[in-house]
């Protein structure tokens, strides 16, 4: 009886649509690192704040130069307050060429 349940269970098994996983720190690697570099630099001007939260607005790349922009949402003491951070840099070797922090609106 154990035997006939267990091929029943093999059998339906084969059936069922195999799914695939990628790891998703290889894709988000990017992603979060260069939202790190927005926390980090706009840590340097606000240095006693804490970031609440980190939202990517845009980004847009060229030949030579890509630019990202983040909105970071900042707590210093009871107040939350939103920066801009946009950090350009060059596409290809990843070196960043400028950082401009502006507060929010």
């Amino acid at each position: 009886m154990k035997k006939q349940i267990i091929l029943g269970l093999l059998c339906l098994s084969s059936l069922l649509p195999v799914q695939v996983v990628f790891p998703s720190s290889t894709i988000a690697a990017n992603k979060s690192s260069w939202e790190e570099v927005a926390a980090k630099e706009t840590r340097k001007l606000y240095p006693l704040s804490q970031v609440l939260f980190s939202q990517k607005v845009w980004d847009k790349s060229k030949k030579d130069i890509s630019i990202k922009q983040y909105r970071l949402t900042l707590r210093e003491g009871m107040e939350d307050f939103a920066v801009y951070t946009t950090i350009t840099y060059d596409s290809n070797s990843g070196k960043i060429k400028n950082v401009q922090v502006l507060p929010g609106i």
